[in-house]
């Protein structure tokens, strides 16, 4: 930073330049005269550059002597957050220190539109495997993600904590302020990378919805219109340790005109235990534990779907081939006569 503190000062350095100049061309004789001069000149602006300072703005000050400078700032203030929509917000809230939560969050962030951010609530541990990741850093340098430990009395430990979490009105006026849709998703869900529909897609689509569709998606896995989370806030409370927190707001939400979200043509948000084709996302509960088997045994239906989202296998547990059981008849069960190869 160069500061230029008053004329005064400036005019004695200017003395002091100006006689080694006349010195120098004297020796060196007429011929660099124009060549001293210019120098003469380029140290004048030198001395007259302005002051900077973190205002981001070229202006003019007083200092002590009432004398005028020019105060400049090339790298004005903007926050790294600026970059995004903060209206946007795709949420994970994880209070177990799990391995996948790196790589899930950061294929999340490649597949989601770039204008959305990012936010992790964990615990001490959680938010700790979370930051040390290098991908994660990066992505926290450039303001994609915040990292995040709720203070008391909140809390997120069991599944009844995090329903009584996002059932309170209060977690979005004081974490969530200014959000106008929320992608809530968590350890058993992903998005696939090879959907033909952006999110962005799903935004501002209203109108009426089959009854058995309270908002896009399930519980793990599902877009949510934060006006419509406070309407239904407003009007009734949720008794805790009743239904899941996603099935309560359907029931909310379908007593809400004009609050739905209207499906894209021909596209599902997330698939579960119904199988349809490119869906925007899979969610599956327990590591895919807790899937329906009839729906998921046969062996070319998987097949086609870890094609389709191969990323769907960082949040199952799986076997390799070499694991597999000799008598596995590859749809659950055990064969009687098993052939052995």
């Amino acid at each position: 930073m160069l500061a230029v503190r008053g004329y005064t000062t400036i005019s004695g350095r200017l003395l002091t330049v100006v006689s080694l100049i006349l010195t120098q061309v004297s020796i060196a004789g007429n011929k660099s005269i124009k060549r001293m001069l210019l120098t003469l000149e380029r140290w004048w602006f030198a001395f007259r550059l302005p002051q900077l300072d973190s205002s981001g703005f070229i202006g003019l000050t007083a200092n002590k002597n009432d004398q005028s400078r020019i105060i400049a700032n090339w790298w004005p203030k903007k926050t790294s957050q600026s970059h995004y929509n903060t209206s946007k917000v795709a949420l994970i809230i994880e209070p177990e220190p799990l391995p996948l939560l790196v790589p899930l969050i950061l294929h999340m962030i490649a597949v989601v539109p770039s204008d959305w951010r990012f936010l992790f609530i964990g615990s001490e541990a959680s938010v700790f495997t979370v930051g040390r990741g290098f991908g994660i850093q990066v992505q926290r340098g450039l303001g994609k993600i915040d990292l995040k430990v709720l203070p008391e009395p909140w809390a997120i430990r069991t599944d009844g904590d995090q329903a009584r979490l996002l059932t309170d009105e209060r977690f979005y006026d004081e974490f969530l302020p200014g959000v106008a849709w929320l992608l809530k998703y968590n350890r058993d869900s992903i998005l696939c990378s090879n959907s033909e529909t952006s999110l962005n897609e799903w935004l501002d689509r209203r109108g009426n919805r089959p009854a058995d569709l309270g908002f896009s998606g399930y519980g793990g896995l599902s877009l949510r219109r934060v006006s419509a989370i406070r309407r239904v806030l407003q009007l009734q409370g949720r008794n805790n340790g009743s239904e899941p927190e996603d099935e309560w707001f359907m029931k909310g939400l379908l007593s809400l005109d004009g609050e739905k979200i209207a499906p894209v043509a021909g596209r599902a948000f997330a698939v579960e235990s119904i199988l349809q084709d490119k869906p925007m996302g899979y969610y599956a509960p327990r590591y895919g534990r807790g899937l329906e088997k009839d729906t998921w045994k046969d062996s070319e239906d998987r097949m086609g779907i870890f094609r389709y989202c191969p990323e769907l296998r960082i949040i199952m547990d799986m076997k390799t081939e070499k694991e597999r059981c000799p008598a596995d008849d590859k749809q659950g069960g055990i064969a009687s006569n098993p052939t052995i190869t």
